[in-house]
């Protein structure tokens, strides 16, 4: 019974609960699935072909990213991008935050490693993935065309990434 209550008390550790609401934090919302919270595809954008929505972050990743913005396919409600950003004053300190970043990251992705640019989802630098996994990752620090740079962490899926290009090219092709 002991351990039948810790397996339980961890396994809801990496969820919050927000007025009776569990939901998870940034590192556990999971690519190709359902965003887990009881009104989770609630207000749905039934005009596009996906529903994009903000959530709070906690935990320790919530210091850099107080909160992340979650994007499904409005077709079978799977999480298809998951978004957290930071501004900074400077690109000096955007990079600082991104090395915060990494050290955040690569215990909770052990098997991931940067992407080579000629394998890369996305076509650029600073992606990582891991060769048995749908899910990868981009972080990077962006200049605005203002005088402040984010930290840009998106998490995507390369069945995903299909399934919205698809699903856009329907939309604008009708």
């Amino acid at each position: 019974m002991k351990n039948i209550l810790i397996g339980l008390i961890v396994s809801l550790s990496s969820f919050h609960a927000c007025g009776g609401e569990v939901y998870p934090s940034l590192f556990d919302v999971q690519i190709g699935k359902p965003f887990d919270h009881p009104r989770g595809q609630e207000n749905k954008d039934i005009n596009r072909p996906t529903t994009q929505f903000r959530v709070p972050n906690y935990g320790k990743t919530s210091v850099l990213f107080p909160e992340y913005q979650v994007s499904y396919l409005n077709k079978n409600y799977s999480v298809s991008i998951v978004t957290a950003e930071s501004v900074s004053k400077s690109m000096t300190e955007c990079m600082h935050k991104k090395e915060e970043a990494l050290k955040l990251l690569k215990p909770a992705f052990p098997k991931y490693s940067p992407t080579p640019q000629e394998k890369s989802n996305l076509g650029g630098s600073n992606e990582f993935s891991a060769s048995d996994e749908n899910t990868y990752f981009v972080l990077q620090c962006q200049q605005s065309y203002g005088p402040f740079s984010t930290l840009r962490l998106q998490f995507r899926g390369v069945a995903q990434d299909k399934e919205l290009k698809d699903a856009w090219n329907a939309f604008f092709n009708k």
